[in-house]
């Protein structure tokens, strides 16, 4: 597993040039997979869909999962250089998830998101670890907005 903490800032980088193309502002991620395969927590899970970078020179500022060539310690691989856009619907504020307001699906606060833990072959989101402590399965996220990350209440999860 990879932690998304540790994955911001690596540089980016092109599999046929080695070309800089940015660096890893964040991820975009889907609850319930693309396009809501197997539904919010069901067993599509929550998957990573799109890596966010900056730094890129004349182009979009979004590259999408399945252009992600590797994850390594060092750097991130992109098949191509090219950086497609995505719209004002999936924008970065929405997407910006470290240090965002955690709430439960009754609308009740649980801290701030600390951390993010996902497979990073398939980006699968493996982990939620808020800023009380609470460690959160993937499979219980429901929702990224602009202003909180939305979880599903389980009878486990320590203080939510």
């Amino acid at each position: 597993m990879m932690l998304l903490s540790q994955t911001v800032g690596r540089p980016v980088v092109s599999a046929s040039d080695a070309a800089h193309v940015g660096t890893v502002a964040g991820l975009v991620v889907e609850p319930g997979g693309p396009g809501g395969a197997g539904g919010a927590g069901g067993a599509g899970g929550a998957v990573v869909t799109a890596v966010r970078l900056d730094g890129v020179k004349g182009g979009g500022d979004v590259v999408a999962w399945a252009d992600v060539h590797a994850v390594g310690p060092d750097a991130v691989v992109v098949e191509a250089a090219t950086a497609a856009r995505f719209t004002s619907a999936d924008s970065s504020e929405r997407q910006n998830l470290l240090g965002k307001r955690l709430l439960t699906e009754l609308g009740d606060a649980a801290g701030t998101l600390a951390d993010v833990a996902f497979d990073p072959a398939s980006g699968r989101i493996d982990m939620l670890y808020g800023s009380r402590g609470d460690r959160i399965p993937g499979d219980r996220l429901l929702g990224v907005g602009s202003y909180a990350v939305v979880i599903r209440v389980a009878g486990e999860v320590s203080g939510v």
